[in-house]
């Protein structure tokens, strides 16, 4: 598969919420995760929200999200924050996320055959 062609997802081990960088979340979508959740926003803040600098996030980098559930799936989806919603592997400018991806997708005859690759640029 040519870089930059979009994977299937639900065969992915969900390296963007384990990868990816922090998801930012706004008033909005604390309000709507808060909701969810069953907590008031004062509540959802003090348990899930992390501050990197100024920012409020629920995931910081190369940190596992908080939300991935133990089958790989979003335990929030439905009120996912907008960085969820708008992430997609395959256009975002670094393609260290979605090569991973693309290697867990591949046919184990691709895979030996791009260590070949690798191994004779050595």
């Amino acid at each position: 598969m040519a870089d930059g062609n979009p994977l299937n997802c639900r065969r992915c081990p969900s390296f963007c919420c384990k990868m990816a960088g922090q998801v930012e979340v706004s008033l909005t979508d604390r309000r709507r995760l808060a909701k969810r959740l069953g907590l008031s926003l004062a509540e959802f803040d003090e348990k899930h929200v992390v501050r990197s600098g100024r920012t409020r996030c629920i995931k910081l980098e190369d940190v596992t999200c908080q939300f991935l559930g133990k089958d790989k799936n979003c335990t929030v989806y439905e009120a996912r924050p907008t960085d969820c919603r708008g992430y997609v592997c395959w256009d975002q400018d670094d393609k260290t996320v979605y090569h991973f991806a693309l290697l867990t997708q591949a046919a184990m005859r691709t895979v030996r055959t791009m260590e070949r690759h690798v191994l004779e640029e050595d």
